[in-house]
């Protein structure tokens, strides 16, 4: 009897299948979920010591999490002073071809007692030459929530401040985030990022 019964759910499957040709099935890797570790990410050796760049230390931490139980953890220091002020981390990549995919989407984490005006963006160096490429606008943080960063790798996309060719989903060579501010926005803490992910 039970295996009559999975011969009709398969045959029900498969008869679902042949009715519904176009039926599509999403597709999601996640990259990175830091659950052990800052899996690689850092701050770029030329960020270090710049005065309009305020990232102090990175790591994970339990406090935050939009998936799992850690996330990765940037302590700042964005002082109360004129000028543009950036929060940049980044990471080579394992999976350099992304060409499968539409879609790539982080999750980042502002504290409620950060004043508002910070904004994030996702920047890629992609191809032989290692450009530097970086969405077109960046999104504004809300403090206490999660903001998802959520950009367009299709050929038409417009999230990019360049145009996207075959190379720029195929070649990926890193992956960066920045919190950033156009002055006179003061916040000391931490900015959380999870749950980087590549979709179609």
């Amino acid at each position: 009897m039970r295996i009559l019964n999975i011969f009709l759910i398969l045959l029900a499957t498969i008869a679902a299948l042949i009715v519904m040709p176009n039926l599509s099935f999403s597709r999601e890797i996640l990259l990175f979920s830091f659950e052990k570790d800052p899996q690689g990410w850092e701050v770029p050796d030329w960020a270090i010591g710049k005065k309009d760049h305020v990232v102090q230390e990175i790591g994970i931490s339990e406090f935050q999490a939009s998936a799992g139980k850690y996330a990765l953890e940037a302590s700042v220091d964005f002082p109360n002073e004129p000028g543009w002020k950036g929060a940049y981390v980044e990471r080579v990549v394992d999976v350099t071809d992304w060409s499968p995919f539409k879609y790539l989407t982080a999750d980042v984490f502002l504290p409620k007692e950060a004043p508002r005006g910070l904004r994030a963006r996702i920047i890629l160096t992609v191809g032989d030459e290692w450009k530097w490429t970086e969405m077109n606008k960046s999104i504004m943080l809300t403090p206490g929530e999660w903001t998802v960063l959520k950009v367009d790798l299709s050929a038409d996309s417009l999230n990019w401040k360049s145009f996207i060719t075959d190379s720029f989903r195929s070649d990926v060579k890193k992956i960066g985030i920045r919190v950033e501010s156009n002055g006179n926005v003061q916040y000391k803490g931490p900015i959380y990022i999870d749950n980087i992910r590549l979709s179609d």
